[in-house]
């Protein structure tokens, strides 16, 4: 189930940045993926319910001595993604940033950490 979780966190992760955000959100689901984007007072508590983890503090914590600090609330973005085992996972990527510009996205599926997906911001 970890590894289905940590597969699932990488592609929500790819599909980010992949897909522009800014049309996803004005446009909705246009992908015909079956991925939700999570807007409003639904995408607020994806967020909140994330941030209360105990796994989030470490991750932040750890990414903390490497010198990355979390990019803030507003910056993250939550997705609902239907599996093909009729499963449906709740997907929260968190930014982190560093001096340097890097950008280190923590992902968490239905509350369990799956992992880390970086890229070098233009």
């Amino acid at each position: 189930m970890k590894k289905m979780v940590k597969v699932f966190g990488i592609v929500l992760v790819l599909l980010m940045l992949a897909l522009p955000g800014n049309n996803a959100f004005a446009h909705g689901d246009d992908c015909e993926c079956g991925v939700t984007y999570l807007q409003g007072s639904e995408r607020n508590k994806a967020v909140a319910n994330t941030l209360k983890l105990a796994e989030f503090s470490k991750v932040k914590a750890d990414l903390d001595k490497e010198g990355y600090v979390f990019a803030g609330a507003d910056q993250v973005m939550a997705v609902r993604m239907p599996a093909p085992d009729g499963n449906i996972y709740t997907i929260v990527a968190v930014p982190f940033v560093n001096a340097k510009g890097d950008v280190l996205f923590a992902g968490f599926t239905n509350g369990q950490f799956a992992g880390f997906q970086g890229e070098q911001m233009e």
